[in-house]
């Protein structure tokens, strides 16, 4: 059977430096799939697109696969439902499965769209889905032991360019653990893979390591949410890649507060870490507690400069737009990006991903005044803030990035040509945005804190912006 699983492109990429790493859903099923005899290949649309709407062509391959499969985040959806309508207009008796994050917690909005939804962990469903055994709409998957996945084969991948069975790919892609034991607002990791912290077997990471050494790989990027949550297995691993003395440097995602053991600092160092991407999100305590963080201000600034003197890169990365963030918060959040010393930094505009508290809760209070999921990436803002407008908000998002990348003439102009990109994809937003930024202004009321519209209903607002312009 021939199998084709879909990573569908953003409408912005607003994370250009992962562009080549792929999601690994659809390498993980791909590999299980192909393991089980079927011939499989997995497009990732940011380096090969499968669907041309302008002049409505189809991939060849798109068009030979029995069942095609989508693994979708919410700004991603948008693509994939328009990719997967094309498939069925088409071709009509082809199987359309959907499955990732977004379906799994809008699985009836995406069962419009596919024959079948996977809800949840998909490798223990995947071959009676795919091979036609289990046909129901919505498939619930169980947890999954993380020591069953088989390492993923980056063959399958589409579009990228292979030397000597090597591929054109900096950072091998990798996974140690799954989950994460907090349960952050705004962050649907725990609904989406419980709030049990799964650690695979060292070993088996190892071989996976050893493996991507032997394909030529100097460079990787472990996938954990946060690498370092259960200390005694971390460090278990560590020791083996110490041992191992590959030469080669890799980086992950780690709390902040990964700094007060320096048992796992020397550790990390002699195993090759080189770049800690740590969740900062703020400066002000108080949008840290009504982010959920567990941790503190003091935390967070001495965290950075530990880890910096520790000889480590730091990547900061921010969330703006929190209840408690006014201008001057999220401006002093702005000014520590750079005072902190941070190695590098990234913005966020707060947004309410499904599946999370924060978007259960923004719903219930009516503050969503944008429905179209492509603007759900976190480089716009869709949620009515407190304290700042949408639009001032917008442009401290801005203002971070310009304010941070303005010490070097190649990262003023980067930052420059980055945003230059953005306005050309979010000219209808930034649109929208003025003319309801305006409206709140003129008639606006205070509704429990929050300068919203009356009337202002977040399950009746247009799925598309186009819709929303044409309704002013």
């Amino acid at each position: 059977m021939k199998i084709a699983l879909i990573e569908p492109k953003p409408p912005f990429n607003a994370y250009f430096f992962l562009k080549k790493l792929p999601l690994l859903g659809p390498l993980f099923l791909g590999t299980m799939l192909k393991n089980a005899g079927h011939e499989v290949k997995v497009f990732k649309e940011n380096i090969l697109p499968v669907y041309n709407e302008n002049n409505d062509e189809l991939h060849p391959f798109i068009r030979e696969a029995d069942v095609i499969g989508f693994t979708t985040i919410t700004h991603t959806a948008k693509r994939a439902y328009q990719v997967a309508d094309a498939i069925k207009r088409k071709f009509p008796d082809k199987k359309i499965i959907f499955g990732g994050s977004h379906p799994t917690f809008m699985s009836e909005e995406a069962l419009q769209h596919a024959d079948q939804v996977v809800i949840g962990e998909g490798e223990y469903v995947a071959l009676d889905v795919f091979e036609g055994r289990n046909n129901e709409p919505l498939v619930r998957g169980p947890r999954v032991d993380i020591n069953d996945v088989p390492p993923i084969d980056l063959k399958l991948l589409q579009g990228y360019h292979f030397k000597n069975d090597k591929i054109n790919m900096k950072y091998a892609p990798i996974m140690a653990s799954r989950g994460c034991p907090y349960d952050c607002e705004f962050c649907s990791v725990t609904r989406m893979f419980g709030k049990k912290y799964k650690v695979k077997d060292p070993d088996l990471v190892m071989e996976e390591v050893m493996m991507r050494h032997r394909e030529g790989f100097r460079h990787a990027f472990f996938y954990d949410d946060n690498f370092a949550a259960i200390p005694g297995k971390t460090k278990v691993l560590l020791e083996k890649m110490i041992q191992a003395n590959l030469g080669w440097r890799w980086s992950s995602q780690f709390r902040i507060e990964v700094w007060k053991d320096k048992e796992m600092l020397d550790l990390l160092k002699r195993a090759g870490c080189v770049t800690l991407f740590v969740g900062v999100e703020s400066i002000n305590q108080e949008s840290l507690e009504d982010f959920n963080k567990h941790e503190t201000v003091e935390d967070v600034k001495r965290g950075i400069k530990e880890l910096l003197d520790y000889g480590f890169k730091v990547h900061s990365m921010f969330i703006l737009g929190a209840d408690s963030d006014t201008e001057e918060t999220i401006e002093e959040t702005i000014r520590f990006s750079k005072s902190s010393g941070s190695s590098t930094a990234q913005f966020s505009i707060l947004f309410p991903i499904p599946g999370t508290r924060l978007y259960d809760n923004m719903r219930k209070a009516n503050r969503i005044f944008i429905n179209d999921w492509d603007y759900f990436d976190g480089s716009h803002s869709v949620i009515l803030p407190k304290n700042i407008t949408p639009l001032e908000l917008q442009k401290k998002f801005i203002h971070g990035y310009k304010y941070f990348y303005n010490n070097t003439i190649l990262r003023w102009l980067m930052s420059r040509v980055g945003f230059f990109l953005w306005k050309l994809t979010s000219r209808k937003y930034m649109k929208f945005l003025r003319y309801f930024t305006r409206k709140l202004k003129k008639e606006g009321v205070v509704e429990e804190g929050v300068l919203t519209l009356k009337g202002l209903k977040t399950d009746s607002l247009p799925k598309t912006l186009s819709e929303a312009l044409s309704r002013k």
